[in-house]
């Protein structure tokens, strides 16, 4: 049900899948869940998302993750901002 609505969006993003709180998981990335997309996913580091946004200047970012996503909003904030 996630990845369909997922696949509604017009373009996906994924960051690298790190660890929150537990140590890191061999092949947990995020190529596991672009693999089950019907959409093409555009796989970005953190520098190369916040060059994009600020490139495309999109209309709607949704983040979700866990540990230290939120350390992208004030960024993506200040980028949205005008």
């Amino acid at each position: 049900m996630v990845l369909q609505s997922l696949d509604l969006a017009d373009e996906i993003w994924l960051l690298p899948i790190y660890p929150a709180r537990e140590l890191p998981m061999p092949g947990v990335e995020s190529n596991i869940i672009s693999e089950k997309m019907k959409k093409v996913v555009i796989h970005v580091n953190r520098t190369e998302l916040i060059s994009k946004i600020k490139r495309d200047q999109p209309e709607l970012i949704i983040t979700a993750g866990a540990g230290d996503i939120d350390k992208l909003i004030e960024p993506i904030k200040e980028i949205l901002t005008y």
